[in-house]
């Protein structure tokens, strides 16, 4: 059964990692984001009519989530990695004081 169990997540993670070419999640990261996402989108629905506007949250973030899994490619991710791309420069001076 362990056998089984290794070559359908070996296969499983061989497809997420072919269907993803340019994305920008790792196979971790998706993986995560779709048990969480659905888990989000899940209470969200639950919660819809009792408590409507953290419903609708709760929906919004937990279809964001399924979408970077899904995808494998993040927006926001995607902005802070150009953001961080700058060279970082670093000027060191010396002064020397002279009395």
């Amino acid at each position: 059964m362990n056998g089984i169990l290794n070559f359908a997540f070996d296969k499983i993670k061989r497809k997420v990692e072919d269907n993803c070419r340019d994305g920008n999640v790792g196979v971790s990261e998706r993986v995560l984001s779709v048990i969480s996402g659905g888990l989000i989108l899940g209470i969200g629905v639950k919660q819809l009519f009792r408590n409507p506007i953290s419903a609708i949250s709760g929906i919004t973030l937990g279809s964001a989530l399924v979408y970077r899994g899904v995808t494998g490619h993040c927006t926001v991710k995607n902005a802070i990695e150009k953001v961080t791309e700058k060279e970082d420069v670093t000027v060191i001076e010396h002064r020397y004081f002279v009395k």
